[in-house]
């Protein structure tokens, strides 16, 4: 049952790996296409996840085959490549894969072989894994306390991949909030998602069930926080997860899993929708079938998210995806804040990311209303665009104000500036705010 966990796990990560592998080209003759395509569809029939579809896709590549469309193709990616086509025409399944790579298939046959073989094979995995850093490409503590995670892959179960988890983690558990980017996570090894699932999960939780064609039998589906895994930590606080178009396999499993249990708020773009796991087997002759074997069942959605894409709660184009998860986070941390100081470091917080994206236009007639000179502050106005400079400080450039609202602007990173009307839409003051909550209103005097 471990090697068996091993393979379905270890050899999907290592096609994705392999996907553009350049291999060498040698001419296929007629006589291996046809042993190919009788062992792409033996392979389906026996082991696709809906048996039905398979053999539509069998039935429709041997009549390609009898009809002669492959003829021409020697060259083996290209018959690999003309191969997926064909049967995705008919099954649309972006888990389903042909490929020519003799490297892969040599590592499944020795892999199935004996055990010393596997063993060596999943060490070779790991030890890549680890010169990766298992996936982990960023952590921060962002403002407000708000935690960020981005890892692009789901790495192969070892001691060091969980160890690197769990820092990861560990890292974050005293935020107020978190966010996970999987924008550009394609998927990986189905156990290390459930691990990192179950930080989420203070007590064992069922999530539906698990449909195995090579086994013929649904399983009930868990996820459990195995002290021995996690070292106890539960992670309970506000969980915001962005997607993209890229977001593929596990990685949507894990976004799909947690929305569905009202466990965390999808941001970004519907991902692609590959819901089924899939395993690598050899065809012969150096050709390999990535052939989805196992579907879920959603305990909530009595579905799964293939050829849907995990759908986000707040639909965002990507390079919105960070300010949109901190303002949501932000805005509901200010509903329950009580301190008054520290809602005003939260507006202050909101006020800050609208700058990075102003959607204000303020026109020269309008600003022109706001120059003049409050106390040591001194506002202008240059080729349209309204100035603000200290006088006190040294380095006393004019620095662009950005406009949050009609009458809100951002000057730096050190404050926000209010100008304050009066029923003659005259400024007569100014009202100034900085990131800790202090605030001061300056009469103009000039």
């Amino acid at each position: 049952m471990i090697q068996k966990n091993i393979l379905n796990g270890l050899f999907i990560f290592i096609g994705q790996l392999f996907f553009a592998q350049n291999n060498e080209s040698q001419k296929i003759d007629s006589l291996t296409k046809v042993e190919v395509v009788n062992s792409i569809c033996n392979s389906l029939i026996n082991n696709y996840v809906f048996p039905d579809k398979a053999k539509v896709m069998t039935d429709f590549l041997k009549q390609q085959t009898q009809n002669n469309i492959f003829r021409s193709v020697t060259d083996p990616n290209q018959f690999a490549n003309e191969i997926q086509k064909a049967l995705r025409s008919v099954n649309e399944d972006n888990h389903l894969r042909i490929e020519y790579n003799p490297r892969l298939e040599k590592d499944i046959i020795k892999f199935l072989a004996n055990k010393k073989g596997s063993n060596a094979i999943l060490a070779d995995q790991i030890k890549k894994d680890e010169k990766q850093n298992f996936y982990f490409k960023k952590l921060e503590i962002m403002p407000s306390n708000m935690g960020y995670i981005e890892f692009t892959n789901f790495a192969v179960l070892s001691p060091s991949a969980r160890k690197t988890v769990h820092s990861a983690m560990q890292f974050i558990s005293h935020t107020d909030g978190l966010i996970i980017d999987l924008r550009n996570n394609f998927g990986g090894n189905g156990e290390m998602l459930g691990e990192i699932l179950s930080y989420f999960f203070p007590t064992k939780t069922y999530t539906g069930k698990t449909y195995n064609r090579i086994e013929n039998k649904w399983t009930d589906s868990y996820i459990e926080n195995k002290k021995e895994i996690t070292n106890g930590l539960k992670l309970g606080i506000p969980l915001y997860i962005l997607t993209s178009r890229r977001t593929f396999s596990a990685a949507e499993s894990f976004a799909y899993t947690l929305q569905s249990m009202k466990k965390a708020v999808i941001i970004g773009n519907t991902s692609r929708g590959g819901a089924h796991a899939t395993r690598s087997f050899s065809m012969g002759n150096g050709f390999v079938a990535f052939i989805p074997y196992s579907r879920e069942e959603n305990v909530i959605t009595k579905t799964d998210w293939e050829g849907v894409g995990v759908i986000p709660d707040i639909e965002t184009e990507e390079q919105n995806c960070i300010l949109t998860a901190q303002n949501h986070f932000l805005n509901q941390k200010l509903l329950t804040e009580k301190d008054e100081n520290e809602k005003r470091k939260i507006n202050w917080q909101i006020n800050f990311n609208k700058s990075k994206s102003p959607a204000v236009d303020i026109n020269a007639t309008e600003a022109t209303k706001f120059a003049g000179r409050f106390s040591e502050f001194e506002v202008t106005l240059s080729d349209n665009q309204l100035m603000f400079r200290d006088t006190n400080q040294k380095s006393n450039e004019p620095r662009k104000a950005i406009a949050i609202t009609a009458n809100l602007f951002q000057i730096g990173t050190d404050y926000q500036v209010e100008f304050i009307t009066d029923s003659n839409n005259v400024c007569n003051a100014i009202k100034m705010y900085w990131d800790d909550g202090y605030e001061e209103t300056i009469n103009r005097t000039k």
